[in-house]
This record gives structure tokens, sequence and C-alpha cells, in this order.
């Protein structure tokens, strides 16, 4: 894959900004910290590279369509190499196990993902962390109660996490955009 690596590629990674907790009401929150992955480029790589990435379908609206980018996902005991270290990071971060790790490959700004919440076992106290890896793309999270919708541009290495009763209260989305490059976001749900 050609890509256009980031200008700070190989150079030592700049320290990682202060972890921001954000409460959203009604027991949802996030966490976010810009540049929290020290060497977002060499793991891109790695990851496009060696995951077995698979395009689906799925029923939506009446029919089937195609899922507009790249999926591949994991049980615990089966994270692949390049994955083990940062799940268990994940892990002692939160205090809790992560039951699976996925990952989505967004190839342009044609690949998005609509607005959605994630199935999980346990929607009203879970975690999913998200590492975002390559090309900024913006991360919408539509808030419980009628507030307004946030908007992040996670970017190169950054680290977004939804807890608490996020997924049973709020709702979050990659909207498609005229241009963007690859990007890769992992995800690690407990």
């Amino acid at each position: 894959m050609v890509r256009q690596l980031s200008l700070l590629a190989g150079c030592a990674p700049s320290p990682a900004a202060e972890l921001e907790r954000i409460q959203l009401g009604r027991g949802a929150w996030i966490d976010h910290q810009p540049n929290w992955h020290g060497e977002p480029d060499r793991l891109l790589d790695t990851l496009a590279e060696v995951l077995p990435w698979r395009s689906m379908s799925r029923p939506m609206y009446d029919r089937i369509v195609d899922v507009p980018r790249l999926i591949v996902s994991f049980d615990r005991d089966v994270v692949p190499e390049p994955l083990i270290e940062l799940t268990e990071r994940m892990e002692a971060r939160y205090g809790r196990p992560i039951r699976s790790v996925g990952a989505n490959l967004y190839r342009d700004g044609n690949d998005s993902v609509a607005w959605h919440t994630d199935r999980v076992p346990e929607p009203s106290d879970c975690v999913i962390a998200i590492v975002s890896l390559g090309q900024p793309r913006p991360f919408l999270l539509r808030p419980p109660d009628d507030q307004p919708v946030r908007r992040f541009v996670l970017g190169d290495g950054d680290l977004l996490t939804m807890g608490g009763t996020a997924q049973a209260t709020c709702q979050h989305a990659v909207p498609k955009v005229r241009h963007a490059g690859e990007r890769i976001s992992v995800m690690f749900r407990s």
C-alpha cells in the first residue's frame, strides 16, 4: 500500500498529551488522549500487512449492502502478536479484561461507519478503547439527553475510549469525507 508518512515519521515520538476524561451524563464518559501511541506509522504498516482483512455485507434497509471498510476481529484468546501488548496495556489501564479486539481499515474518504452503538455483553458498563492510526478522520459522538454532537478529529496514535453507559446511551460514527488517506482504528472491547 502506498501512503504518505507523517513528517515526523522516524523521529522520536512527541510526549503524549494529557488524558482528558469527559463526563457525558447518565453514567457515560469518554477519555481522549492525543498522541497516545508512540510509533503509530510503524504499527499501521504492520497491521495493514499482517491482519487478515476482509470485506463484508450485512442486511440494512431491507436489503444486503456492502460494509464500506475492511474489517477484522479476534476473541481475546487469539489476538495476533502485533496487538497482544496493546491489549494488555488496555486491560491494565482500565482494570478489566478485554473480551475482543477488532480493527477497521478505512482505505479512503468513501469508507465510513454510520451512527451506531457497539454490540457488547454489558452495554450499561463497558469500555471500548480505540487507537487511531494513519490519516486523521472525524469521529462523531452523539451523547445522551439531547446534548450537541461531539466531534473529535482522531489522528495518528490518538486514543479515544467510550466507557460506563456510553454504549447504552450514546451513538458514534465515522462519516465519509471528501479526501482522506488510509486509516486503521483498533478497538479493544471489555
